[in-house]
């Protein structure tokens, strides 16, 4: 007979063993959800034979003999390979995560309510259905059949759901036609996103800056000091700018605002081949799965290649075989604040110019598991009560709110439709006319045709203001009202210019009427800048892969003239050995920001830390808010107003020079402490990491960096490869990790289109037991680029949707 230590020991051997058992049937039963890209399948709702071709990167070519079955198709395979990303969007886009997330967990139901009640708060899904609504019959034709192909696949599928669904036991439900309109009002939101920007500065003046230091912090790169308003007296009610000025930082990183890219094209005089070139790299927050995923659509009415969003049946970046297409945001101030005056004698209504006014008023019911809330959302004149989405609003007096202005949240909002008619145009020509119906958001785009036609134009609905659109405007004065919208032959086109060139990087775009205002804010023109040097030394003999090189360059011109500010002012006499390295060697370095080198990474925290010490005592806990360190701002301040040096919060007067000293002093200290001592060891790459969040597993710590990837970058956040940071420096650590870039870049050759070269971050798929999970990641970090061709290659898989 075994002694009781034997059996113990042999029951645990069992239980590990069958804990394993179960944990390997569990793993088998999972990568089931992995969908069959070979062979057949037979669909209701297909009128014809389908091929869908995937490469060895799982890039589709889908085969169709009319667009009625491609759009079903593009439904079916976006399904296929990224139907948790697809449920996410729609259900965030609705208001109905917690609903979903509810059922693992109440307490994460709960947590996950607040974004439910901003986005229901917002309307954004009754948005999409009178969208869909009003839609031509050419557009619900589109909606339609995406979503029958999108349910084909619902209604056939076999084997597990992707491990999102499983974990959280939910399935998904039928797609409807609205849930593919959500996503461009999720968009408008984020791009226009410059309502934070009001609260921020209201915020400064209530807490003691002048006008002018306001307008001071938000100059042009050219030192432009923007019109600053001063603040209405009233002011805001008690605690309500408490409740709304964390709003923006409360928001989950898929509504967050912000938005950039590079787009430029060279006409045939520029180039090799006599034909023109258009290059474009959309900068957003990388996340897992990556936004964009890549097709091509081959149909007997012609094709379609490039970059699509699961959910979404257009070819959002691309081209069509005669023309090529991107985007850029441009900065526009699109968007506005109002303080709307509660009625004293009636709570239901607010004052305006001509009168009181009942607040327009809706009740939505929110599901937490098997709990059920109900809320009441009002709306003003100017738009809906952001206020009303915060519960901590609840807590104020009650006398003002607050109301948001968006072209997306007003009637004859026809973004769809242009996007739609962008895809069947032919030429510049044609695509400047289906642009006009363009409405939101606003957008840079950057065209070219096989003609040899270059332009860039700047499309969507812009409001037509008096004021600057600086402050939060008050809801009862007249001439902060919106007076319509800006007429297009005011707004900015080049068309064909003389020099063959266009280039946006966020940057300043002239309207073609000079009198025209479009907003406080622009990106410096750094990124813009760079792209030209490099297009003109290629000498007239442009080629695509010369665009896609450039678009991977990590020089950033700006730092080099950061540095000799520095530097000109640094009293070297008073350095250690260490700090002596440090400096010397940003003095001898160019300015690229590699992965594989040390100075990119002393540039960045220096650099960040100067910035804290310059505008931290004014600003205070703002900084978090101000937190990116503009070359052009250390200029403003080292060769003009040094009076922001001195630290307000002491009784003596602090030089620049001794601000500059301690920064690198205790750069250098915080790098030897993280390191190590030996500088030539430091890398911007063990700190400059692209981390591409997960909607899930992102709040799930362990989950996350099993499931997640992170791959060291180069560049930064001034460099035609823009690698912008998250910078978070704490007490005792720091980190600089990728989080906002080029999730795609891609190349357009208008002599050869079938030749064009497109790079996407992580994978094809967002399901991770997939061989196209994240096999473009490092790919895509080291500029390697793809085609799509529609030439399978020799390890093409091949489906075949057959209808029943």
């Amino acid at each position: 007979m075994l002694g009781w230590g034997k059996r113990l020991g042999l029951g645990l051997l069992f239980v590990f063993l069958g804990l394993n058992f179960c944990g390997a049937a569990l793993l088998i039963w999972l990568s089931g959800s992995v969908p069959e890209i070979d062979g057949e399948a037979t669909l209701p709702g297909l009128m014809a034979p389908v091929t869908v071709i995937r490469d060895q990167a799982g890039v589709p070519v889908i085969r169709a003999e009319s667009d009625e079955d491609a759009y079903f198709a593009l439904g079916y395979t976006h399904a296929q390979d990224r139907l948790w990303q697809m449920e996410s969007m729609r259900r965030l886009g609705a208001g109905r995560m917690a609903e979903m997330v509810g059922t693992l967990s109440a307490s994460i139901g709960e947590s996950v309510l607040p974004f439910d009640r901003l986005t229901r708060g917002f309307g954004f899904y009754r948005l999409a259905e009178a969208s869909y609504e009003r839609s031509s019959p050419a557009l619900k034709m589109v909606l339609e059949r995406y979503a029958d192909g999108v349910n084909a696949y619902l209604a056939s599928r076999q084997g597990a759901l992707p491990i999102e669904f499983e974990v959280l036991f939910h399935k998904p439900e039928p797609w409807r036609p609205a849930d593919s309109l959500v996503w461009q009002q999720l968009m408008a939101f984020q791009l226009g996103g410059n309502w934070p920007a009001e609260l921020d500065r209201l915020r400064m003046l209530e807490t003691g800056l002048t006008p002018e230091q306001i307008a001071f912090l938000y100059q042009d790169a050219d030192g432009t000091l923007p019109e600053m308003p001063e603040l209405r007296e009233s002011g805001l009610a008690p605690g309500l700018y408490d409740a709304v000025r964390h709003f923006a930082s409360a928001l989950p990183f898929e509504l967050a605002p912000g938005g950039a890219s590079n787009a430029w094209a060279l006409d045939g005089s520029r180039t090799a081949s006599g034909k023109p070139l258009l290059a474009s790299d959309p900068h957003l927050r990388l996340t897992n799965p990556n936004l964009w995923y890549l097709a091509r659509i081959e149909t007997p009415s012609g094709i379609l290649a490039g970059a699509t969003v699961p959910g979404v049946p257009f070819m959002v970046l691309g081209h069509n075989g005669n023309l090529a297409w991107g985007f850029t945001t441009p900065h526009v101030d699109t968007q506005d604040l109002f303080v709307e005056t509660v009625d004293p004698a009636d709570p239901t209504r607010y004052l305006t110019p001509s009168g009181s006014q009942p607040f327009e008023t809706r009740t939505e019911t929110f599901r937490i598991g098997s709990r059920e809330v109900t809320e009441t959302f009002r709306s003003t004149r100017h738009g809906p009560v952001i206020s009303d989405t915060l519960g901590a609003a609840r807590r104020t007096d009650g006398k003002s709110v607050i109301a948001l202005s968006s072209p997306s949240f007003l009637p004859g909002d026809t973004g769809p439709e242009g996007l739609l008619a962008l895809n069947q145009a032919r030429t510049v020509s044609e695509a400047l006319a289906a642009l006009e119906k363009f409405s939101s958001p606003a957008q840079n785009a950057t065209l070219a045709d096989r003609d040899g036609t270059i332009a860039l134009a700047l499309a969507g609905r812009v409001p037509e203001r008096s004021g600057s659109g600086m402050l939060p405007a008050d809801g009862m004065d007249r001439n902060a009202d919106w007076q319509g919208w800006v007429e297009p032959s005011r707004m900015p086109l080049v068309f064909n210019p003389a020099d063959g060139l266009v280039i946006q990087a966020n940057d300043r775009f002239a309207p073609r009427d000079p009198a025209l205002y479009l907003g406080p804010t622009a990106e410096p023109p750094v990124r813009a800048n760079r792209i030209r040097d490099r297009i003109e030394a290629m000498d007239g003999q442009a080629t695509a892969a010369l665009q896609a090189d450039l678009q991977m360059d990590p020089l950033s011109t700006a730092a080099p003239d950061v540095i000799s500010l520095l530097l000109e002012r640094l009293n070297t006499a008073l350095l250690t050995p260490a700090e002596l390295d440090a400096a010397d060697r940003l003095r001898n370095w160019d300015g690229t920001m590699s992965r594989n080198r040390a100075e990119p990474l002393i540039y960045s925290l220096w650099t960040a830390l100067l910035h804290r010490r310059i505008f931290g005592d004014d600003l205070g806990d703002l900084i978090g808010e101000y937190r990116r360190p503009y070359p052009h701002m250390f200029r403003a301040v080292l060769t003009g107003d040094t009076s922001w040096c001195d630290d307000i919060r002491t009784d003596s007067v602090e030089p620049c020079a001794a601000l500059i000293r301690d920064s690198l002093q205790e750069t250098v200290a915080r790098l030897t402490a993280k390191f190590g001592q030996d500088v030539s060891s430091w890398r911007w790459g063990e700190s400059h990491t692209a981390q591409f969040r997960h909607l899930l597993w992102s709040r799930v710590p362990q989950i996350d960096s099993l499931l997640g990837t992170e791959v060291a970058t180069d560049g930064g956040d001034f460099t035609v490869n823009r690698g912008s940071p998250s910078i978070r420096i704490t007490e005792t650590d720091f980190s600089f990790h990728h989080v906002h870039g080029a999730g795609l870049r891609a190349v357009y050759d208008l002599a050869n289109l079938d030749a064009s070269l497109f790079s996407l971050s992580l994978g094809q798929s967002g399901n991770p037991f997939s061989e196209f999970y994240h096999d473009q990641a490092a790919d895509w970090a080291d500029g390697r680029y793809r085609s799509l061709n529609g030439i399978p290659d020799s390890g093409a898989h091949i489906l075949t949707l057959r209808p029943e």
